[in-house]
């Protein structure tokens, strides 16, 4: 499934500014206070007294020069870059995580997965189909891989193979509710990706760190319904789609509907030869 959500993050450089370059120059005035206020230590973090006389102290006198203004700007100007970046790529892995797929996740999670397995066979009724039960480590991987079991189950074709040609039949407004499940997405594992910085600022001020474990909080539940959204979006515009993608083409539907009896047109169409018949299916005894 996060093979096909590729194509759904178009937008998102045009959202760069709020989801990393204003968080980046917070995140670096935070790093300078932080790095201010450490000398309080752990136990007088939060004493007013404390802070109002470490905040009121005076600058160290280099800074009153506009040369060393200027490179304190810089500097500044450089660590929110440096750490929009670092947040960029850090989310894509935190993005990849969630899904519980990948060696990473296998390793870090794969107690979780078992749990999570062995609890849903326990009390899943004898009829409930296997295939609907959980297999990631998380939720989140599992509301998506869901939509794909459903699609199989229902029509017999791939959804990976299916949805780029859905996506090209869709108009603006048939994709602008995807497009927000998946934007949704993205921000949370941005949002995410800060928290990790902000948990590491409290090894300078503590109440950093609690700041950090809000926003990763935030971030894991905004990403949770964004993903069980995002299954169900594109189940839904699959269930519309599919018959107008057959008849793009150019496969007939004798039923009037897409059934499971035309998914091996469509495929035999979209696997391109993938799965090239062998001599015995041929009739080639050579």
């Amino acid at each position: 499934m996060d093979a096909l959500l590729t194509g759904l993050g178009a937008k998102f450089a045009e959202r760069w500014i709020t989801l990393l370059a204003l968080p980046g120059l917070l995140f670096a005035l935070t790093l300078t206070l932080s790095w201010w206020l450490y000398p309080l230590g752990a136990a007088h973090a939060l004493d007013p007294a404390l802070l109002s006389d470490r905040l009121d102290q005076a600058p160290p006198r280099w800074p009153a020069n506009t040369s060393h203004r200027v490179v304190l700007a810089a500097l500044v100007t450089l660590t929110a870059a440096a750490s929009a970046g670092a947040a960029a790529e850090l989310s894509r892995a935190i993005a990849q995580l969630w899904l519980g797929r990948g060696v990473l996740s296998g390793k870090m999670l794969g107690l979780f997965r078992r749990r999570r397995i062995r609890q849903a066979q326990n009390a899943a009724p004898p009829n409930h189909r296997a295939g609907y039960l959980p297999e990631r480590a998380t939720r989140i991987g599992d509301h998506l891989r869901l939509a794909e079991k459903r699609v199989d189950a229902q029509y017999r074709v791939a959804l990976i193979r299916i949805w780029p040609r859905l996506w090209q039949l869709c108009d603006d407004s048939q994709r602008s509710p995807v497009q927000l499940a998946w934007d949704r997405y993205t921000t949370a594992s941005v949002r995410a990706a800060w928290s990790l910085g902000y948990l590491a600022l409290g090894l300078l001020w503590w109440p950093a760190a609690i700041v950090g474990a809000t926003l990763y909080l935030s971030a894991w539940a905004a990403a949770r319904r964004a993903a069980a959204e995002l299954g169900l979006l594109v189940e839904a515009l699959t269930d519309v789609k599919l018959p107008e993608l057959a008849s793009a083409l150019g496969v007939p539907l004798p039923h009037g509907r897409f059934t499971q009896a035309d998914s091996h047109a469509v495929e035999s169409i979209l696997d391109k030869g993938t799965y090239l018949p062998g001599p015995s299916d041929t009739g080639d005894r050579r």
